[in-house]
């Protein structure tokens, strides 16, 4: 019976390795260190005493700091006699959830997330918020796994359809609200946001904006990170406008 467990885990073992291999050939990047993408395509559902940590959680968060500053980089050189505000509002759109999650599909994420059963029974994979966060912390994981350079070709990679477009978006209540602001200061609106709770499936974040020089603090919730901070980010800019 131990001999049939033992065999059926290194099955399991050897057929995750081939579609390591097969995901490899699709996201144009081989890992040296496998655990890092295993922990970039593990949902926090599977979290137990032993693996706290072990989930794309933390990954995800060194991901988003990478992908801002590339999608910035990049718009910077593209555009070099554009304004600020409307290098926001492109750099807002370029780091969307639903763009994130458009592009996690074309790279078959939703095919390699390891979900716990529960997840994967109400959906899990086909998730938008799952897909935005596994994509984020896959570069997380490619820029720990090899360097800055690698996760910067990655992006501009799977990003290039999106960043020829050229089309200024319209505006979203993130950039309104910093352009709003800086027409006044020169100092950005600060984000504060952090996991509150929710179940697996639909965790509950809270953002805390606050504007220097003004005592008002704002505070929203979302499913999302991104969609708390969109949240507070309208509830401060109907503020302002009211106060204005």
């Amino acid at each position: 019976m131990a001999k049939n467990h033992s065999l059926r885990k290194n099955w399991q073992k050897l057929k995750r390795m081939k579609n390591f291999q097969e995901f490899y050939k699709i996201i144009l990047y081989n890992f040296r260190d496998e655990n890092l993408l295993k922990m970039a395509l593990t949902h926090p559902s599977l979290n137990t005493k032993n693996s706290q940590n072990f989930n794309y959680e933390r990954l995800e968060f060194l991901g988003d700091k990478v992908l801002s500053l590339v999608i910035g980089e990049y718009l910077m050189n593209k555009f070099p006699n554009e304004n600020e505000g409307n290098l926001s509002k492109r750099h807002a759109s370029l780091v969307a959830g639903a763009t994130l999650a458009q592009i996690a599909s074309k790279i078959d994420l939703p095919k390699m997330l390891i979900l716990s059963f529960g997840e994967k029974k109400i959906g899990g994979n086909e998730n938008k918020n799952n897909l935005e966060n596994a994509l984020e912390a896959l570069i997380g994981a490619i820029y720990l796994d090899a360097n800055f350079a690698e996760a910067q070709k990655f992006i501009l990679n799977f990003w290039q359809e999106f960043l020829e477009k050229n089309i200024l978006p319209p505006q979203d209540c993130i950039s309104e609200l910093q352009e709003l602001i800086q027409a006044n200061s020169k100092k950005l609106p600060q984000y504060f946001t952090e996991k509150k709770g929710g179940l697996d499936h639909q965790p509950i974040f809270i953002s805390k904006l606050t504007i220097e020089g003004l005592k008002q603090e704002f505070f929203a919730e979302g499913n999302s990170k991104k969609e708390a901070q969109k949240n507070v980010a309208q509830i401060a800019l109907d503020f302002l406008k009211n106060i204005n």
